[in-house]
């Protein structure tokens, strides 16, 4: 009875927000059928916005009309847009690959026109694509030209948004003190400007960086505030995350019943028309929980399907970062080679990304294995990298303390022979594992 309750309530949920949007995009859809020429196509790119955030695919069917009838008449700035609109589209459904196509076309489209606004609006987006997909040197390069325009137009919001996208990336290579400060700047604009979709954008993105930085109290009270203004906005995508990070914080706070509240309320609300982000953020931090409770291979059931998901959208951060959960768990099970499998493969792409928080999970994690297979000259030298990345991350004297307890480990090793005594001596050894996956919001133009 109770799960018949749960299932009309997610029904009633996507019907009311489906009723939202049809009520939004009628009178436009009722204008677009009188219209003819240049304001039909204006029109249908504006109707693919508003579908934008609650049904993907039919944005991306609307878009896709406003380009073929643009092609037709030859009218340039809606074909840009529409061609936009349709990479916006495929980036939030996850292909990463056919956003960049249409983002690179709409680029050369807008530099015909000489639309610098939609030129920068393209940057900013193909940087987002390249964010996603690891190239964060790429990305960084992508959104100095978007502010480099907008600096010229004088949009200080257009400013903000691309300096947001570059605080996710400094949050990536752990400097996340930069970041704040950064989207700092951006609230002030915002505030300044009262554009509240900004402002919800960098409440997200503060409380990510007040998370990493273990304020939780403030990462809390920051994601509290996007929620409200997800609510007051009507912006479901924006509610379904700010529901997730809420479950997240809590889960980093010990508070696994609370988080499970906040992400089984996201993962509710979200539907396949909704963007992977913020499902696979939800079941991320669930597969987590479920790890915490012991229950391992189920935990692996999730990370698997999520796992196959990032790697075709060639998602390699959120890939290495699910990888080494999955590595986690099945040294639990205690299937040592599938987990040194799935380990080093994440530590490789690690490196190359310059990802260090994940770095720092698998050297954590290499370092237990090790110590597990009686490896121990292994695992000291990577101590000593755990604890060299530790220090430089939170600028803490971690080197002598991992040095001192790498001593101590030592000889309790030495004083037991037992399969289980060295079990149990090498995990303790190991600090509660905090899953840091970047829960920051993508800013698009």
């Amino acid at each position: 009875m109770f799960r018949k309750k749960i299932i009309l309530i997610i029904l009633l949920l996507a019907y009311a927000v489906l009723i939202m949007a049809q009520d939004e995009a009628a009178p436009l859809i009722a204008r677009m059928k009188q219209a003819k020429g240049s304001e039909k196509i204006d029109l249908m790119n504006e109707i693919s916005v508003v579908y934008r955030k609650t049904d993907r695919f039919k944005s991306l069917d609307f878009s896709r009309q406003a380009f073929e009838l643009s092609d037709k008449s030859n009218y340039l700035p809606g074909k840009a847009l529409a061609k936009k609109n349709e990479g916006v589209c495929w980036f939030f459904i996850g292909s990463t690959d056919s956003a960049m196509l249409c983002y690179r076309q709409a680029l050369e489209l807008f530099s015909k026109i000489g639309d610098r606004k939609g030129m920068s609006a393209c940057y900013n987006n193909l940087g987002l694509v390249s964010q996603e997909t690891g190239k964060y040197s790429e990305a960084l390069k992508f959104y100095q030209r978007s502010i480099d325009i907008d600096a010229k137009l004088n949009d200080e919001i257009g400013v903000a948004i691309s300096k947001e996208n570059m605080a996710d990336i400094l949050i990536y290579q752990g400097e996340v003190k930069a970041a704040l400060i950064l989207t700092n700047e951006c609230i002030k604009i915002y505030t300044h400007q009262l554009y509240k979709p900004g402002l919800m954008a960098s409440y997200t993105n503060r409380g990510a960086e007040f998370e990493y930085l273990k304020q939780y109290d403030k990462s809390i009270a920051d994601f509290s505030e996007a929620l409200k203004l997800a609510v007051e906005l009507k912006d479901k995508y924006q509610e379904i995350m700010a529901n997730s990070n809420l479950g997240f914080v809590y889960w980093h706070m010990k508070k696994p019943e609370i988080a499970m509240k906040y992400l089984n309320f996201a993962l509710e609300k979200s539907d396949e028309s909704d963007d992977a982000f913020n499902i696979d953020q939800t079941l991320s931090t669930m597969a987590e929980i479920y790890a915490s409770q012991k229950e391992y291979s189920k935990s692996i059931e999730i990370l698997q399907k999520l796992l196959k998901r990032n790697e075709d959208t060639q998602n390699i951060r959120q890939a290495s970062s699910i990888m080494t959960s999955i590595g986690r768990n099945l040294i639990e099970l205690n299937e040592m080679d599938k987990a040194f499998g799935y380990l080093m493969k994440s530590l490789q792409i690690t490196i190359k990304i310059n990802a260090k928080y994940e770095l720092l999970e698998n050297y954590r994690n290499l370092a237990q294995a090790n110590a597990i297979l009686h490896n121990f000259s292994t695992a000291d030298s990577l101590q000593d990298l755990f604890a060299q990345t530790y220090s430089e991350l939170y600028n803490t004297d971690s080197i002598s303390n991992a040095r001192k307890a790498k001593v101590i480990r030592n000889e309790r090793i030495s004083a037991s022979t037992s399969a289980t005594g060295i079990w149990i001596i090498a995990f303790s050894l190991m600090v509660i594992v905090m899953m840091l996956s970047v829960i920051a919001f993508r800013n698009g133009k």
